[in-house]
């Protein structure tokens, strides 16, 4: 009810003491049909933020020796997986023995194929949890795919209306995406990906798949001769002839591969501004592991467990079973989020701190990337699975 100011001593009063007449009419006139259980609003951000979805394993292709792609088909009521920007990643969740363990693959399927119930993610035999999903997992297994996350991706607002892509291995998963995007028309700018591998064996896909207009793929084998393919290492001299104003770099890769970009891009005097890296996971250290006692409590829950200084707290948990929150493992997306109440800790040295200040003041860690120096007591949030 609105109301405005009169005019006429006494007559604001008047109408203040016949409101609850009013109201009450308004009330005994008001249909009575059903509040709705749900609004579109809702329905659209439960489809756009579903949190953890279940997904079963629809097939499992080995696209290069020791890298398989695998397809995951949503088991959600709508039958989808959440849209996406080409060059974000999913996590992945399933009980390995013993253990819970997640870890994060950027998606090679495009946006529309996850409208349609497709997610695909391509491997390496590299590692504990990537073994297990290449020789392990077979069709119709259940696992838990997170919401897709990351920044690696082109924006219009940001990014310019080129993307050179300089790729090592099974970095070049994320450009899939982006290559597949850009050619069903869900993205909208141009692509060239330098695509470096030892041999031709190696590589995910064939470059004359993804050739057009648009798209333009150039192969570097380091450790083959082979005729169309450019041989070496990815340097400035196959840098130079595709960066233009228009131009931004991304990259992905080993750690290697950072460093010989990095200082390729230095060399052609490239403004930081222009390159975006997707960031690694999080390694264990080197050298002989000192054994500490962590006590992680969880809601109501309290566990005592062991842990060494060689591997970070959040791989101490998950051997323990213990289902902990994780996402990116490289420290940046702050999912892990957790309160230190005891003990001392070191932050992963080849990163730099991304904790908030306030954060570091009342002394939160981001377990993913957190390694003990001596026994501990955390407070961890506790993963929701729906």
């Amino acid at each position: 009810m609105i109301f405005k100011k009169s005019d006429i001593p006494g007559e604001d009063i008047k109408r203040f003491m016949g409101m609850p007449a009013e109201r009450r009419k308004r009330i005994d006139e008001t249909p009575a049909d059903p509040i709705p259980e749900t609004y579109a609003v809702n329905e659209l951000a439960k489809t756009l933020h579903p949190g953890y979805i279940k997904a079963e394993v629809k097939k499992k292709t080995e696209v290069a020796p020791d890298r398989f792609t695998i397809s995951f088909r949503s088991c959600s009521e709508n039958g989808r997986f959440p849209f996406f920007r080409a060059g974000q990643y999913v996590t992945v969740s399933s009980n390995v023995g013993g253990s819970f363990a997640t870890r994060p693959y950027s998606i090679t399927s495009s946006p529309f194929e996850a409208l349609g119930g497709l997610l695909e993610i391509t491997v390496h035999k590299s590692g504990f949890f990537s073994d297990f999903l290449a020789d392990s997992f077979k069709e119709g297994d259940i696992v838990f795919v997170g919401e897709p996350s990351g920044d690696f991706y082109h924006d219009d607002l940001r990014d310019r209306g080129h993307v050179l892509a300089i790729a090592g291995g099974t970095g070049v998963t994320p450009f899939i995406s982006m290559m597949k995007a850009v050619r069903e028309g869900s993205e909208d700018f141009r692509i060239t990906v330098l695509y470096g591998v030892k041999f031709r064996k190696e590589m995910l896909f064939d470059p004359s798949v993804f050739e057009s207009e648009r798209i333009k793929i150039i192969p570097v084998l380091s450790d083959e001769y082979v005729e169309g393919y450019a041989h070496g290492f990815i340097g400035p001299d196959l840098i130079k002839p595709h960066v233009t104003e228009e131009t931004n770099i991304f990259v992905c890769g080993p750690e290697a591969l950072y460093e010989y970009a990095s200082e390729a891009l230095n060399e052609l005097k490239i403004d930081s501004s222009r390159i975006r890296s997707e960031h690694n996971v999080c390694r264990d250290l080197p050298g002989e592991p000192v054994f500490y006692k962590l006590k992680v409590h969880m809601r109501d829950t309290v566990y005592d467990i062991d842990s060494r200084s060689t591997e970070t707290l959040l791989v101490a948990m998950e051997r323990a079973g213990i289902k902990a929150p994780s996402k990116c493992r490289s420290g940046i997306c702050g999912f892990c989020h957790s309160r230190v109440i005891s003990g001392e800790y070191l932050l992963a040295p080849d990163r730099t701190d991304s904790r908030r200040l306030a954060d570091i003041k009342f002394e939160y860690i981001h377990p993913c990337c957190t390694f003990p120096l001596s026994d501990m007591e955390i407070d961890v949030p506790p993963l929701d699975l729906g």
